[in-house]
């Protein structure tokens, strides 16, 4: 069974792009993009359980130069996926 997450980021604005390349070609990342409001990038990922979504956030995400904070989401059920 796969695990759905949504992580929001928040980051240092002029390494936003650091970011983006750092994230951008990993298997597990489905979809990023940049938002409005109090958060600045939106990445969802699909990780195979939550030891992998550990690894991902611990290991790949928050040691990226430029993110200061980050919000993981937890996909209970998706009711709709194009």
């Amino acid at each position: 069974m796969t695990l759905t997450a949504i992580i929001l980021i928040d980051v240092d604005p002029p390494l936003t792009d650091t970011i983006f390349d750092a994230l951008k070609d990993l298997p597990m990342v489905k979809e990023i993009s940049s938002v409005y409001g109090i958060h600045d990038i939106f990445c969802l990922i699909e990780v195979a359980n939550e030891e992998k979504l550990n690894e991902f956030i611990f290991k790949k995400l928050r040691p990226t130069d430029g993110v200061k904070e980050t919000l993981t989401l937890m996909v209970s059920q998706i009711i709709r996926k194009d």
